[in-house]
């Protein structure tokens, strides 16, 4: 390979992009760094919303199965339901709940043919990207075969 010195020819080519690409990297960043806030933020949004809504989840499917074993069935099959169920599903919610949910309704009784107490509840969004919305979140205990409040 023979190589043939022009004077600095790689060196004023060289010369000549870095002069006309000065704003490059500035504009580069201008652009980027708005976008990256934007999908961070949006990021953060998404995660705290999840964990507010597990949390209320995990409220509400406590007081549900907590209110599911006041509900008694009698020996003809007959299910008992006394508002006792509902009273205890609501004071299990209050005592757990987190402090961005309500809850909405409360239900102990025959729901699908079999005893089980529904309990449904909501919570905010958390806001950051999106607008704040409440979420509903809805949850279902069942009586199992045998297990009573005095079994526990």
């Amino acid at each position: 390979m023979v190589h043939f010195p022009f004077r600095d020819l790689e060196g004023l080519v060289a010369m000549k992009f870095k002069n006309s690409e000065r704003g490059q990297s500035i504009l580069l960043f201008a652009i980027l760094l708005p976008l990256m806030a934007v999908f961070l933020l949006g990021i953060l949004d998404y995660m705290l919303t999840n964990a507010r809504t597990m949390e209320t989840v995990a409220a509400a499917d406590l007081a549900a199965h907590a209110g599911a074993q006041e509900i008694t069935v009698l020996p003809d099959g007959t299910i008992s339901a006394t508002s006792a169920g509902n009273a205890i599903a609501v004071e299990y919610f209050n005592a757990q709940r987190p402090a961005h949910a309500q809850l909405i309704s409360v239900s102990c009784g025959r729901h699908q043919g079999r005893p089980a107490c529904f309990v449904t509840a909501r919570t905010r969004s958390a806001g950051y990207l999106l607008p704040a919305r409440w979420v509903t979140v809805r949850a279902i205990g069942y009586l199992a075969h045998g297990v009573t409040r005095g079994d526990q």
